[in-house]
């Protein structure tokens, strides 16, 4: 309705002026003038109500956009980062010292058991892992694997463990085992019957270590059936130098842990 009547009114004004332009009533340069005048404003006008709109559209994206920013919550700093990739192990001058205990192995083997019930019905805990690179600087220090095997599926499937992402995760492909001892399962929870585990860490880094800070450098504690036995493994990428023991998951003297050759 508006533009429809300043339309109208430079129309009508434009040609008014060139009746009177026909008619002698004025000079033909002043209907120019009047002509340009009539139709130019109309014109800027019209113009000017067309940009408004998309300014206020332009202006009101910025300012949401602004706004989003602004409620985002802050970036988690650094040093935060850090500790959650450590808190299982807090110093990394003290390489077997791990912040885990009972509670929280117990904690991980429910959720792990359950989502490997959902893949395989019948899946039952086969392994325990526990690898360590004490002195990494990117990723997670410490991961803790459990694997189940399914009878009905003849297939192992493996999860996994870390205090940078607290759920367990699935960590496909599933495959079928390639020794028959690999098929076989606990029937009790290793770190409950093997409750001198840490200790057992702590001897055995005595003998070899220290070590020289190296960022592969990596040890892994792990046991599985049938036999109960634990396999402890340890590689100082600083020197090079591998090295592996067997316990025999009871006892802390020298007759239950042997180092192989």
């Amino acid at each position: 309705m508006y533009r429809g009547i300043i339309i109208f009114f430079g129309i009508l004004v434009a040609l008014s002026s060139v009746i009177m332009g026909l008619c002698s009533v004025v000079e033909w340069e002043i209907v120019a003038v009047l002509v340009a005048v009539s139709l130019g404003i109309p014109s800027l006008m019209l113009t000017y109500e067309k940009v408004k709109p998309k300014e206020e559209i332009a202006q009101g994206k910025a300012e949401r956009k602004h706004e989003k920013e602004r409620i985002k919550p802050p970036s988690v700093p650094l040093k935060e980062g850090e500790k959650q990739k450590s808190a299982l192990l807090l110093d990394s001058t003290n390489i077997t010292k791990l912040n885990i205990d009972d509670s929280l192995l117990d904690s991980i083997y429910e959720q792990a058991h359950r989502k490997a019930v959902q893949i395989y019905h019948d899946a039952q805990l086969s392994q325990f892992t526990i690898q360590v690179f004490p002195f990494a600087e990117i990723g997670s220090r410490v991961n803790i694997y459990l694997d189940f095997y399914s009878k009905w599926a003849d297939k192992r499937c493996t999860f996994r463990y870390d205090k940078v992402t607290p759920q367990v995760e699935h960590c496909p492909p599933d495959k079928s085992p390639k020794y028959d001892s690999f098929r076989e399962v606990f029937t009790s929870l290793p770190w409950k019957e093997s409750p001198h585990w840490r200790q057992i860490l702590n001897r055995v880094y005595a003998k070899i270590g220290p070590f020289a800070p190296a960022n592969m450098t990596v040890y892994y504690l792990k046991t599985w059936t049938p036999r109960p036995h634990w396999h402890l493994s340890f590689t100082d990428n600083f020197s090079g130098n591998d090295y592996a023991f067997v316990w025999d998951g009871k006892g802390l003297d020298e007759n239950s842990v042997r180092q192989l050759d």
